[in-house]
């Protein structure tokens, strides 16, 4: 009989730490982080691919220091001007948080626009989402698809950045 009872309390405190250890790793999710203004967040780092019609596509490839669209490398720390790497989050004025790559530019032209992993997914995996000027939102993938899911928003445009 008291071994029963030894038994059943170490299954009943083993039982007890398992689910108090799986209650802390499902709430707290890993998160994104924001490291500063020379350090892409992580949440969009990557290759990502856009269609641009006839087997071809705009390749946009995100590391941690460096942004490169078909191989042409746009913005590093190392560089100066328009060409340097400067990580600016925006949180507030829009639909949620998004960032952009370079934020010591005398003109918009010479900027990609604003970048945000969107919670839309296309099977099954989030996209990369990008608005640049007049209510037209770019969407990147992680796989190359032979559609372009990109599209334009008629409305209030300003509360899609960052969705």
């Amino acid at each position: 009989m008291v071994i029963k009872k030894k038994h059943f309390k170490t299954l009943f405190v083993t039982l007890i730490l398992t689910g108090t250890l799986l209650g802390i790793i499902a709430a707290n999710p890993v998160q994104a982080k924001y490291t500063g203004h020379f350090t892409t967040p992580t949440e969009v780092r990557g290759n990502w691919y856009q269609y641009e019609g006839h087997h071809k596509w705009e390749h946009l490839k995100i590391t941690r220091h460096a942004v490169s669209i078909n191989g042409k490398v746009l913005y590093t720390p190392r560089r100066n001007g328009v060409h340097q790497l400067y990580i600016t989050k925006y949180k507030k004025g829009y639909g949620g948080v998004n960032y952009t790559f370079n934020h010591h530019i005398k003109y918009h032209y010479q900027s990609l626009g604003s970048f945000w992993l969107s919670q839309r997914k296309i099977h099954g995996k989030r996209v990369l989402e990008n608005y640049y000027n007049m209510s037209w939102f770019s969407v990147y993938t992680r796989n190359k698809s032979t559609h372009d899911y990109s599209y334009q928003y008629k409305g209030n445009y300003l509360k899609k950045i960052g969705r």
